[in-house]
């Protein structure tokens, strides 16, 4: 009696919580907006993955939303158990969770919150920790000046700011730090009034992207203002020769590794119809409804840690 209880048991486990990675193969599909400058992150998905016995289809949009669309029923004609998009324009992936759920599967949406929609899982990096790590990282080299705040739509950086001004505003209300500019740059352009700006004096420039940053130490060059420290958020090569040239203080590093385990293990999961999961989740509003949503810790690389990083 004891022997068959012991077995039910663990057949109700195993049933419960999907069966791990004990259980059958499963399909999961994988729709990218582009596969240019993914390609460390795709091949970490691969690998976490197979470690979770999963077969993993990947599509290329190339930038186009209407070919993700019709990538994604293709993906779902060969038969996949579960989604995993990076939208090319979230504002209008509604339809392809839309065109998931009518299939029965489940979409986990990387990166990118997928507005007015029923999605059902986010797994991004958390942008307000990213904004605090950048903060941080400048008040520590810089913790007394005028600092000057860059950033993208409002829309989009919202959490990244809120991170930033939660570390600086004890700063700024005992006077040891002055906010001499703070823009937005809508238009994915340089801000207007930017050179005039870095003109005057100004030490430390907090950037929401590195192409941002970028600009800025190319101004501030020309200006022969170098020794300002300047914060931004990626990884591309200019960024690190930028770190190890001293000529950029710090950037926020989304490591490929942890987005691609997560992103795996969950799918896997979700593939053999879990109940529950070994995540943290928090939820977020999409607008139209609370997303369970695991975020991330980044990591803030500076020339201390650069050469131990790997993509």
């Amino acid at each position: 009696m004891r022997l068959m209880n012991f077995i039910f048991l663990c057949i109700a486990f195993l049933f419960l919580t999907g069966w791990g990675n004990w259980g059958p193969d499963v399909k999961i599909g994988l729709a990218l907006d582009t596969v240019e400058d993914r390609e460390p992150l795709v091949q970490k998905l691969k690998e976490a993955a197979d470690d979770n016995r999963a077969e993993l289809l990947v599509e290329d949009a190339k930038g186009d939303p209407a070919v993700q669309q019709s990538e994604v029923q293709g993906l779902i004609q060969q038969g996949i158990q579960v989604l995993v998009v990076v939208p090319c324009n979230p504002s209008k992936a509604a339809a392809l969770v839309n065109a998931a759920h009518q299939a029965g599967i489940k979409v986990i949406s990387l990166e990118s919150l997928i507005p007015g929609s029923d999605l059902d899982y986010l797994i991004a990096f958390d942008n307000e920790k990213a904004g605090a790590l950048q903060a941080r990282v400048l008040i520590k080299k810089v913790p007394r000046g005028r600092y000057v705040l860059l950033g993208g739509n409002p829309m989009d950086t919202a959490d990244l700011r809120k991170g930033q001004m939660k570390v600086l505003q004890p700063f700024i209300d005992r006077g040891d730090i002055q906010i001499v500019a703070l823009k937005w740059d809508n238009a994915g352009k340089k801000p207007d009034g930017l050179d005039a700006i870095l003109a005057n004096k100004v030490d430390a420039v907090l950037a929401s992207d590195d192409q941002t940053a970028g600009r800025a130490i190319r101004i501030l060059g020309n200006k022969n203002l170098s020794q300002v420290a300047v914060a931004g958020l990626g990884d591309d090569l200019a960024t690190c020769q930028r770190i190890a040239s001293g000529a950029q203080l710090t950037t926020i590093y989304h490591p490929p590794q942890k987005l691609a385990e997560e992103t795996a293990y969950l799918a896997a999961k979700l593939a053999r119809k879990a109940t529950e999961f070994d995540c943290q989740f928090v939820e977020v509003d999409n607008g139209s409804q609370k997303v369970k949503a695991v975020l991330l810790t980044p990591l803030a690389v500076d020339a201390q840690n650069l050469n131990q990083i790997q993509k």
